[in-house]
């Protein structure tokens, strides 16, 4: 008899460990992934919400606020934003499905910078794809 064969690890109950395990994970995964907590804003009677800022980019990179007019350069953007997030507490970005991601990202970035606080997170963003109907 060799030596070897009684120091052998016997794994089977290590796998099955693992494969409880997994479907364990298997089954409460889903169930957490659909939990997610979203923050609703106190309703106060009598008193009107004021409307988000929406901020469009469309498929030819023009940007425009609230459905106005398309506005040239990332400047005019600050500028028309910085009068109207002094009343709204929100800014929704939409964008259509052909914008580059880079753009989106740098329009949240020129909103955020409009934001006092020093982590520029007192605005609250939203990114929405819009889905143009033909």
């Amino acid at each position: 008899m060799s030596s070897r064969s009684q120091y052998d690890i016997n794994v089977t109950p290590l796998i099955d460990v693992l494969l409880v395990l997994l479907i364990i994970f298997l089954v409460v995964m889903p169930v957490l992934l659909r939990l997610e907590t979203v923050q609703i804003p106190p309703s106060t009677p009598g008193v009107d919400p004021v409307p988000p800022v929406v901020v469009h980019v469309n498929n030819d990179l023009t940007v425009a606020v609230d459905d106005d007019a398309p506005l040239a350069s990332v400047r005019e953007l600050a500028a028309r934003l910085r009068t109207k997030l002094v009343l709204a507490k929100i800014v929704f970005v939409d964008f259509t499905d052909g914008v580059p991601w880079s753009e989106v990202v740098a329009t949240v970035d020129t909103v955020r910078s409009l934001a006092d606080d020093v982590n520029h997170d007192s605005i609250p963003i939203a990114i929405r794809m819009r889905q143009d109907v033909p």
